[in-house]
């Protein structure tokens, strides 16, 4: 019991300490993932000043800007689903559709239509819709309670995606302002991934089947290390082991969620990472039991 107590309270310390490094160095990069200074600092279609940015990203797509339109204006639930991780949504129950094709009935979007976050909301743990209040066709939209998506021609076959995401300024309860510290790091992770799978999507063309292995793969490794640097701390001993190990894993282990591209080389290799500082823990406490034993048997 007090081992657990020990490990809860370790792990409290080096989360209170990530926290730290994430104000400081994280939160101004992945608030700012993928986007040009210029793109952070332009004004943009939905900008109000009862409205707080909270998020300026971006990505290049090698098609014409009509071509990226007709993919972003698919997105939604029961359009063409958000190109991010569908298996994260579908586990939370957001249910939502993959179109591998644009669907003549989803291609065009006006203001008064509904962006729905699952096409079963009762399944939901948090319902959610986002209403169409501004439209700029082929160029630009804004989505109440998300922010503005936004198309800018590099030339005629290239074009950038720039999602802005907004918030209200003035945060009416302590509890607001704590879901909203939460939601900047876990909707970056979500946003990536979309403005990446609509890269992937326009790219692509219509009628190709894309994969999700690579993406399981790589949660499954975030998660794996995790609970490896879990385990790490409830087996180590001393202040060396039982905190400046898991310190330094932790980092790692937020890097590559936050830092390096979403792919398994780097969640897998922190799993790896994890298990040979396991490993090492339990060698050397092997090792430690045998000298015992035998300075034990030379004292008797």
């Amino acid at each position: 019991m007090r081992n657990v107590v020990k490990s809860i309270l370790i792990v409290v310390f080096i989360t209170l300490l990530q926290l730290s490094i994430y104000d400081i160095f994280l939160k101004p990069i992945i608030t700012t993932w993928g986007a040009s200074e210029k793109e952070v600092s332009m004004p943009m279609a939905g900008d109000d000043k009862s409205l707080t940015i909270t998020a300026t990203r971006a990505i290049s797509i090698d098609k014409s800007k009509s071509e990226v339109w007709k993919w972003l204006v698919q997105l939604g639930a029961d359009r063409g689903g958000f190109y991010s991780y569908s298996f994260i949504e579908e586990a939370l129950g957001y249910e939502t559709r993959h179109q591998a094709s644009i669907t003549p009935e989803f291609k065009e979007i006006k203001v008064g239509d509904l962006v729905r976050g699952s096409i079963n909301e009762k399944r939901s743990i948090v319902p959610y819709s986002f209403p169409v209040l501004h439209v700029e066709p082929e160029r630009a939209f804004v989505l109440g309670n998300w922010g503005t998506f936004l198309l800018e021609e590099v030339n005629s076959q290239q074009t950038r995606l720039i999602i802005r995401t907004q918030e209200l300024a003035s945060k009416s309860s302590a509890w607001l302002k704590v879901a909203s510290y939460i939601e900047v790091p876990l909707h970056f992770i979500m946003e990536r991934r979309l403005l990446m799978g609509m890269k992937a999507r326009a790219e692509a063309g219509e009628n190709i089947q894309l994969s999700q292995t690579q993406d399981i793969f790589w949660f499954a490794g975030i998660v794996s290390s995790g609970f490896l640097i879990c385990l790490f701390i409830y087996m180590a001993r001393g202040i060396m082991q039982s905190v400046a190990v898991p310190s330094i894993l932790s980092f790692f282990w937020v890097c590559s969620i936050w830092l390096l591209k979403p792919i398994p080389l780097y969640s897998i290799g922190m799993s790896l990472i994890a298990c040979i500082a396991i490993l090492s823990l339990v060698t050397a406490r092997k090792k430690e039991a045998l000298l015992h034993k035998y300075q034990n048997i030379r004292a008797t």
